[in-house]
């Protein structure tokens, strides 16, 4: 073999070396941005923010299929995946909350005053608690 013949079998097994370096670069940052937008999507399925989820959702679908366009089937899964979602707790539940804390503190007072005695405040408390 001559030397030129060697410095050209030399030059392309570092060119070839090189390209597949970076085919695998490519290949792992495509999977690892996979996995994050993944992670995202589960997260953010696992809250109450429900745009959140459907961003992360499509973004995450819209990866896979590769042209940064749903079809109607990814659509579908996120919506069925938002289903399974925890729901916000509702502002009424609230409400109802702290109007049961009220009560049982202006009950706590009129009993601290002598106003209700002993069994009239059990009695009380039990009627809201039984709400």
């Amino acid at each position: 073999m001559d030397p030129e013949n060697m410095v050209l079998y030399g030059l392309a097994a570092i060119a070839g070396f090189f390209i597949l370096r970076a085919l695998y670069r490519g290949i792992r940052g495509r999977q690892m941005l996979q996995e994050r937008l993944l992670k995202e999507y589960r997260q953010a399925l696992n809250g109450t923010d429900r745009q959140k989820a459907l961003a992360t959702g499509r973004a995450y679908f819209s990866f896979l299929r590769g042209n940064n366009e749903l079809a109607q089937i990814d659509e579908q899964m996120v919506a069925n995946d938002m289903k399974a979602m925890p729901q916000e707790k509702s502002q009424s539940l609230q409400e109802d909350s702290n109007d049961i804390i009220s009560k049982l503190e202006r009950l706590a007072k009129l009993k601290e005053q002598g106003v209700l005695s002993d069994a009239e405040f059990h009695e009380q408390k039990a009627k809201v608690l039984s709400l």
